[in-house]
């Protein structure tokens, strides 16, 4: 392939501005081609396969430095509609979970509204799927902590200093 002077200005350019590791590799596997590497040189210096060399190389010749550039994936499909998700929001914050038959719990736990989900949904979460699901839809999950509302301030000083005593002990 002849050495296209204006594509490899252009080619520099975008490598040198990129941030991304792996749209820069691409830059720099089809900026060595057109400075007159071959493929396997290429594959060796830039420490890449040299099939994936090649089809970098080979998007560049077919459409040119545009079809380069990487595309966002499309990623995961959501298991509930947009309807269901308002849904579930609106429930976890305006009823307990024993006002949403879910039994005589205080707070809404993530491993518990997944239970709610396939009981109302039939559609399974683990743990980590619906603290990420509780995030998009604009809710925060923080972990339930317990405090002593009856406890002696008092008390609690005195059994922190004897704590202290018995530690260094």
């Amino acid at each position: 392939m002849e050495r296209n002077e204006k594509d490899i200005e252009q080619l520099i350019e975008l490598s040198q501005n990129e941030k991304r590791v792996k749209q820069k590799l691409i830059y720099d596997a089809v900026l060595l081609f057109l400075e007159g590497y071959t493929r396997g040189e290429i594959s060796k210096i830039l420490h890449e396969k040299q099939g994936t060399v090649n089809h970098h190389i080979r998007k560049y010749i077919n459409n040119g430095i545009e079809d380069l550039h990487i595309k966002k994936q499309p990623g995961y499909q959501k298991r509930l509609t947009d309807e269901q998700e308002t849904e579930l929001a609106e429930l976890i914050t305006s009823k307990t979970p024993e006002e949403a038959g879910m039994g005589v719990f205080a707070n809404w736990t993530a491993p518990l509204i997944c239970c709610l989900v396939e009981k109302k949904y039939s559609v399974k979460y683990s743990e980590r799927g619906m603290r990420d699901l509780l995030e998009r839809i604009g809710l925060s999950y923080t972990r339930p902590t317990y405090t002593l509302a009856k406890a002696n301030p008092q008390k609690q000083e005195e059994f922190k200093e004897k704590f202290k005593d018995l530690k260094k002990n």
